[in-house]
């Protein structure tokens, strides 16, 4: 196969159960593939700047689609931002607002999360694969209001979501589809997340600007995913992978199956692809 870019999903699917990595044995890949030309895009819903503290390190040598294709980052530019229209934020915190005690609905701007005061606190007491660290971290960039609608005035809303308990995922994302489907889609992302994403956003649409800017089509691209959110994502790539621990529905929709997350699936999948170029290589 040819493969002229490599796109992974982060928590679940390159991230081990401990939210890190080998970052010696992604340093040799990398320069592996830097060798070859093809780009290492993480595809993820999460926020940017987590994903920049990830790579710290590797910030100008990986290409960043976060907020679940929202928004493209590479070597200190943003290229582009999908953001939600502010009347749809409003009709959000106004449709969920008696409910805020079940569903944790969160709304962000770039520093800060805003929540109401009656939800529990996001991922508090589950098995979330992110270190106590990047947890803290998260944690201390929310502000707890009275209600939702205190945001303060004039401040830039640049995503929406929600932390619910697992068992409450699919009622919510059926829910919130239903109700506002025409503006939005609701995408779960594993561990009791949902996003809220403008409606046509997703990390495959954020993965087609990129291509089209790099003259890459989707048929060489090599991508990786384990939740829903990459359900689009692996359906428009050539060489699609389901990780082993990937839900029932991400295993249908991806080609193949790599090792689970917990393995270094990603990494074993890419080695051996550059072992098998380099075995032709060294052939002819």
């Amino acid at each position: 196969m040819t493969i002229k870019a490599v796109v992974t999903d982060m928590d679940g699917t390159f991230l081990d159960d401990r939210g890190g990595f080998d970052r010696k044995r992604f340093e040799r890949v990398l320069v592996r593939l830097e060798a070859k030309g093809i780009p290492f895009i993480v595809a993820s819903g999460n926020g940017l700047q987590r994903l920049l503290a990830l790579f710290a390190g590797f910030e100008d040598r990986v290409m960043f689609l976060a907020e679940n294709g929202g928004l493209f980052y590479h070597k200190g530019e943003v290229l582009f931002r999908k953001t939600l229209e502010p009347s749809v934020v409003e009709n959000l915190i106004e449709y969920y607002r008696e409910k805020a005690a079940e569903y944790c609905l969160m709304v962000s701007s770039d520093r800060t999360i805003y929540i109401d005061e009656r939800a529990p606190q996001p991922f508090a007491g589950t098995d979330i694969a992110i270190t106590a660290a990047q947890l803290q971290a998260f944690w201390d960039r929310i502000t707890r209001l009275r209600d939702l609608r205190e945001i303060p005035s004039g401040t830039t809303i640049t995503h929406a979501g929600f932390w619910v308990k697992e068992e409450l995922v699919d009622r919510l994302v059926a829910d919130c589809n239903q109700v506002f489907g025409e503006q939005v889609l609701a995408v779960t992302s594993g561990y009791g997340s949902v996003s809220i994403l403008p409606k046509g956003v997703h990390k495959a649409w954020g993965l087609e600007q990129i291509l089209h800017g790099l003259g890459i089509e989707a048929r060489d691209v090599l991508a990786f995913g384990d939740s829903d959110n990459d359900l689009e994502l692996l359906s428009y790539v050539g060489h699609s992978y389901a990780m082993a621990n990937a839900t029932d529905r991400v295993k249908v929709a991806a080609d193949n199956l790599a090792p689970s997350h917990v393995d270094q699936g990603v990494l074993v999948v890419i080695e051996e692809y550059l072992k098998g170029e380099e075995d032709a290589t060294s052939q002819d």
